[in-house]
């Protein structure tokens, strides 16, 4: 899941297509994209990226620019592109491959290129305001490259099936773990914290304001109605379904 600058949030569907909700408010409508494996996506401040994972298929970046009209290809690279990020203060992008690198695109422009890390099940992460970019791994820790500079470096988290990360405007920090909890940084420091939701197949989340959606792999999209509490109540009734991942 991602969010646009006009507070458009989108879902993407392995197997599937491309939704949108307009401004935060209604149903998630589809964007009639070709069917193919998309997996994960990312603002960047401008544009809206989206990528191709699984074994097969054409599995390269594609971007929306500007928030309008079809997601075309922008990068020749196939791989199993398991997670998205971007900076919204420097407008870089990320990508990362299942059991791989971590690619970036400098300033939204050009080629994406290995950051020369280590291999990891990485997933889908997220860009602060401030600058940072975090990715999890799955059944494996927490990572931040703080400024944007510099190497990931492990957060010493408890390992779990970390799945996807978001940040609200307060510059908290959730990351959702399937069939488990969603877990929250608190002003992007310290230790990620349980926020004792029911336990579900967490696979995607993203902010808005202070609202975070989060969506069930297999089952609904939520978001959150009390920040101070973080609970988090269905959307949607007639829920997109998210099929299982090769």
């Amino acid at each position: 899941m991602t969010i646009n600058g006009s507070g458009d949030v989108y879902c993407c569907v392995y197997g599937g297509n491309i939704y949108m909700q307009t401004a935060g408010a209604g149903n998630f409508i589809s964007l009639s994209q070709t069917v193919r494996n998309w997996r994960s996506m990312a603002y960047n401040g401008s544009d809206v990226y989206c990528a191709v994972g699984g074994s097969s298929g054409a599995r390269y970046i594609y971007k929306q620019t500007a928030g309008a009209g079809d997601f075309i290809a922008i990068s020749a690279l196939s791989k199993d592109w398991q997670g998205m990020a971007a900076s919204p203060v420097t407008g870089d992008v990320y990508a990362a491959a299942k059991n791989g690198d971590i690619y970036m695109q400098t300033a939204g422009a050009g080629d994406f290129n290995a950051l020369g890390g280590t291999s990891r099940d990485w997933r889908c992460g997220v860009g602060t305001p401030g600058g940072d970019i975090y990715f999890p791994v799955s059944n494996g820790d927490i990572y931040k490259r703080t400024g944007g500079i510099g190497a990931f470096v492990a957060l010493s988290q408890t390992p779990r099936l970390w799945q996807a990360m978001a940040v609200n405007s307060a510059g908290d920090v959730f990351a959702c773990v399937y069939n488990g909890d969603i877990y929250k940084q608190t002003g992007g420091t310290g230790d990620f914290v349980a926020l004792g939701q029911s336990t579900e197949n967490w696979f995607g989340i993203t902010g808005l304001d202070n609202n975070v959606y989060a969506c069930v792999y297999g089952g609904d999209i939520y978001k959150s109605t009390t920040e101070s509490t973080g609970s988090i109540i269905p959307i949607i009734q007639n829920y997109i379904r998210m099929r299982k991942v090769a």
